[in-house]
């Protein structure tokens, strides 16, 4: 049975492994411009064509000292210079993309860029897809799935925090998660086999106290990594925090004093806010994606009512909640609902309007709210803000720290794939359970099996595969 995953494993891998015999091409730096711009080529051809376009000492790009800089010159045809630069030959398999790749570095004009690009195209090579170049790693074998998956977590990674857990998927932590777990499941498979193909051999059964161990094992990390998703989507996505409150607590101020810009229209005109208005700030490495929204209160006007909805929908989908009260007027009906519906809730309360005489009690609030934190500050003047910021601090801190040491899914196909495993291995274990025979049980540890191996990349087809890499830019 060993052999046998394997071989399956094996047999899809190979579909993609003898990648098409082509060789590509891309900018594959930022578009505008920019002191340097690098184009790229990888495949089989690619130190013929640069020796075509590129002119430098020291002959030819097959023949020079792998990964050592070569100054020289973009020309065309007719031996004129588009620009100055370096390039640089990786020597196949010891590239990114697992095949001889040739980089050219010259000014980041979009128009030297371009004509380069041109040039390397009309020498043979072909414009490369989105993500190519990183597929061909993965189907080279240099990257795995998960690994593939995070370089494009590195280059969208919107803090400290989601870099740093990018990272550590692309150094192989979340594969070799998933690479221990397959084993477990093929060395329970295997000693299942073996009692249902040679039930006469006088061999070791696998008793059923041992088969729950090993499934109770297997179930147990799986879902210990499932409950750290949510904060996986944290790190890389932000946390998500509703700005609410009545109609003219300082919600728009707040906002805008967080983002230390006038984002949002503010007047004393109840009402203003009638939709919900996203910017995103970071707080330590994470970042806080604000939501301000629309006065909670009861109102006649339809377009109103609609805002108010939409605020009260973005409070229930919040990770956090800053509730903004007016300090300097008793509490209203509508304030202490809000303050009692904070109970068992992220949030903060914030008493505004701290620059005027105050009529709120901190006790009030603490006693309605469930001992919410409570701070007061004038968003218009800025006193008080920086106890606002140490307090989000503390609630971005534990995915801050975390987020290099503890191994988060942050990617929803990673989610859901195990997910569908952890639920053959329930599935499995409740059979073992029951004494139900042994062909069942190896029915689900294998879907688990095959469910974990689509992490990484070694147990699924080309069309998701594809699907994957076309999210990817042009040029990695």
């Amino acid at each position: 049975i060993r052999l046998s995953l394997v071989g399956s494993e094996m047999c899809i891998r190979d579909r993609f492994y003898m990648y098409e015999e082509t060789t590509i091409a891309a900018i594959a730096t930022s578009p505008g411009e920019g002191g340097i711009g690098i184009i790229r080529i990888s495949g089989i051809d690619a130190c013929c064509i640069a020796d075509k376009i590129f002119q430098a000492r020291g002959g030819k790009f097959a023949e020079s000292t792998p990964y050592l800089m070569r100054f020289g010159h973009v020309v065309r045809g007719d031996k004129t210079i588009v620009d100055e630069g370096l390039a640089v030959f990786m020597k196949a398999p010891h590239s990114y993309t697992g095949e001889d790749v040739v980089e050219i570095q010259i000014h980041g004009s979009m128009e030297a860029l371009r004509q380069t690009l041109a040039l390397v195209l009309e020498n043979g090579a072909v414009p490369a897809a989105r993500g190519e170049f990183t597929k061909r790693a993965f189907l080279n074998g240099r990257l795995d799935l998960t690994q593939a998956e995070a370089v494009m977590d590195v280059i969208e990674a919107k803090g400290a925090a989601a870099l740093s857990q990018a990272e550590s998927h692309l150094s192989g932590k979340l594969s070799s998660f998933v690479h221990t777990c397959r084993d477990e499941l093929t060395d329970l498979i295997t000693k299942l086999e073996v009692t249902i193909d040679y039930p006469e051999e006088d061999l070791e059964d696998l008793t059923n106290e041992q088969m729950e161990e090993g499934l109770v094992t297997i179930q147990k990390s799986l879902a210990d990594l499932l409950q750290r998703s949510e904060e996986g989507r944290i790190i890389k996505d932000g946390l998500r925090t509703a700005i609410v409150g009545r109609p003219n607590a300082g919600k728009s101020s707040l906002l805008n004093a967080l983002l230390q810009e006038d984002r949002a229209i503010v007047t004393d005109i109840p009402g203003t806010t009638r939709d919900t208005i996203e910017e995103s700030i970071k707080i330590g490495g994470v970042p806080l994606v604000l939501m301000d929204t629309a006065g909670l209160r009861e109102t006649d006007n339809r377009v109103e009512q609609i805002g108010i909805e939409r605020a009260r929908a973005s409070m229930e989908k919040a990770d956090l909640i800053l509730a903004v009260i007016d300090g300097s007027q008793p509490l209203t009906p509508d304030d202490r609902n809000l303050l009692s519906s904070l109970k068992g809730r992220n949030a903060i309360v914030i008493l505004n309007k701290y620059d005027l005489p105050q009529e709120t009690e901190i006790e009030d609030v603490r006693e309605l709210s469930g001992n919410i934190p409570c701070i007061r500050l004038s968003a218009q003047y800025g006193s008080g803000m920086d106890d606002l910021k140490e307090e989000l601090r503390k609630i971005t801190g534990h995915q801050d720290a975390d987020a290099g040491r503890e191994l988060f899914l942050t990617n929803l196909r990673h989610v859901d794939l195990v997910k569908k495993s952890l639920a053959s291995v329930e599935r499995a274990l409740e059979s073992v359970r029951n004494g139900m025979p042994a062909d069942c049980i190896v029915v689900d540890l294998t879907e688990a099996w095959t469910q974990m191996g689509a992490i990484t990349g070694d147990t699924v087809d080309d069309e998701l595969i594809n699907g994957i890499f076309e999210r990817f830019c042009v040029g990695k």
